[in-house]
C-alpha cells in the first residue's frame, strides 16, 4: 500500500452560540481534489495520542463527526484502499463556544482529467465495443509516448439502477479499458482503476441522452 503526502487545503468556518460550552463541535468534512470532484465512500481516521475518529465519506464526499474541542488531530484518508496523509492538522479551539464547523480537504492527485471521447457503454454493459477501439489507440499511443505518465481509469454510470450496483458496474468498465491497454502493451503499474458509480454525471439522468453520455471512461493522470 503506498503512502503518501498531500496537501491539505483546509478551511474552516464556524457558527457560535452565546453563553454556553461545548467540549464537542458537531463538524462537516468534505473531501474533493482539485478540479472539485468529491472522492465518495471514502474512509478517514483522525488520530491523537489517545483519542481517535473514523468518518466514512458518503457518496456526495461529505462526512459528519463530533469532534472533540482542543485536541489536535492527524488526518489520514483511504481511498480505494490507498493511503494518503495530510501535512496539516485539525484543531477546534476548546472553550470558544463553537457549535457547528465545516472543513474542507482537498487532495491534490491529479495533474489533468480527460473524456476519452466516442466511448460510452450500453446500459448494464461494461464490454468495449469495437467501433471504439480507435479512441484507446489514441490513449495508447500516448502512453507509449509519454513513459513516465501514470494513470486512473474512472469509471461511470447513469442513474439508472442500485448505487452499490452502480460503483461495482463502473469498476468494470475501467477495467475493461485496463485491460484493453495491458494488452497493447501498456505495464500495469502504470494504470490505476476506480468505479464512481452514478456519483459523478456530467449532465442530467432525466434523458436517453444524458444517461448515454454519464455512461463514460475518463482517464486522469496522477501526480
Amino acid at each position: 500500500m503506498k503512502n503518501w503526502l498531500f496537501f491539505l487545503f483546509f478551511s474552516l468556518s464556524f457558527q457560535h452560540l452565546s453563553g454556553q460550552n461545548f467540549s464537542y463541535t458537531k463538524t462537516k468534512i468534505t473531501l474533493k481534489n482539485e478540479f472539485g470532484i468529491p472522492y465518495p465512500n471514502a474512509m478517514l481516521i483522525l488520530s491523537s495520542s489517545d483519542t481517535n475518529y473514523l468518518v466514512n465519506i458518503n457518496k456526495n464526499g461529505e462526512g459528519i463527526i463530533d469532534i472533540m474541542q482542543g485536541i489536535e488531530f492527524i488526518v489520514t484518508s483511504y481511498i480505494n484502499e490507498e493511503k494518503y496523509e495530510f501535512k496539516e492538522l485539525i484543531f477546534i479551539e476548546k472553550n470558544k463556544n463553537i457549535y457547528e464547523a465545516s472543513i474542507d480537504l482537498q487532495l491534490d492527485s491529479y495533474t489533468k482529467i480527460f473524456e476519452i471521447k466516442n466511448l460510452n457503454f450500453e446500459s448494464g454493459k461494461y464490454n468495449i465495443q469495437n467501433r471504439y477501439f480507435k479512441e484507446l489507440e489514441n490513449l495508447v499511443l500516448l502512453l507509449k509516448e509519454e513513459i513516465n505518465i501514470k494513470i486512473e481509469i474512472a469509471g461511470h454510470t447513469d442513474s439508472i439502477g442500485d448505487n452499490k450496483a452502480n460503483l461495482i458496474l463502473s469498476e468494470n468498465r475501467s477495467k475493461s479499458v485496463k485491460s484493453y491497454l495491458v494488452i497493447n502493451g501498456i505495464k500495469e503499474s502504470r494504470i490505476k482503476c476506480v468505479g464512481y458509480g452514478e456519483n459523478q454525471p456530467i449532465t442530467n439522468n432525466s434523458s436517453k441522452e444524458g444517461r448515454e453520455k454519464n455512461r463514460r471512461i475518463e482517464i486522469r493522470i496522477l501526480k
